[in-house]
Formats: C-alpha cells, sequence, structure tokens
C-alpha cells in the first residue's frame, strides 16, 4: 500500500504552496534600529533565547514526525510533510550555526582592534 509518486508530488506541492502562504509571528519581527534613548539589555539575550528555543522545537517536532511515520503511527504525517519539517529544521539549525559563525568573526574584529 505504498503512495503513488503522483500522490506524493500532490501531497509536496500542497505542502509547499502552505508553506509560502504561511507568515511569522510578530514575535519574531525584529524592531527598527534607533529611535529611543533607553536601551533593553534584555533584547539582544531574549532574541537569540527566541532563535534557539525555535529551532529546538523545529527538530524536536521532525524527529517526532519521523519516529511515527516509521512506526506506520495511525493519523502519523505523510511522508512529505515529514521531509518537509525534517529540511526545516535542517535549514533553521544552518541558520543558527550561521549567526553564530557572524557574532564569533564580529566578535574577534573587535578584540583584535587597537585602542
Amino acid at each position: 500500500m505504498t503512495p503513488s509518486i503522483q500522490a506524493i508530488g500532490a501531497s509536496l506541492a500542497q505542502n509547499l504552496l502552505q508553506l509560502k502562504t504561511e507568515t511569522l509571528p510578530s514575535s519574531t519581527i525584529i524592531p527598527a534600529a534607533g529611535g529611543g534613548a533607553t536601551s533593553d539589555h534584555s533584547g539582544f539575550a531574549a532574541l537569540i533565547a527566541h532563535g534557539l528555543s525555535t529551532v529546538s522545537q523545529a527538530q524536536a517536532t521532525a524527529t517526532a514526525n519521523e519516529k511515527a511515520f516509521a512506526a506506520h503511527v495511525p493519523g502519523a504525517p505523510s511522508l512529505s510533510q515529514t521531509m518537509l519539517s525534517m529540511q526545516k529544521s535542517s535549514i533553521a539549525f544552518q541558520e543558527l550555526i550561521g549567526i553564530r559563525n557572524e557574532l564569533t568573526r564580529g566578535y574577534t574584529t573587535l578584540i583584535s582592534m587597537p585602542v
């Protein structure tokens, strides 16, 4: 009872369309720099913590989908949904590593500046 290639392709196309139409929650939008005279030192830390929790949740969802699909649990996500969640998790993790590398590069540049 394996699904046909056409059924998998249609399901994947539907998931991609859904992904394109998804909007970001307002909590993930970064406010413009400048403006107020007060500085919120917890803003950057909160942004990093939010990013880490988002990546962690994406990885947990992908793992749960993968296990449910492999175990043929009733109501488990389809193959295309499972693969899509795994790709979302992978992309989120790659972006997190890229941000870490940029922060490290910026820190190294600041440290090496003559005073």
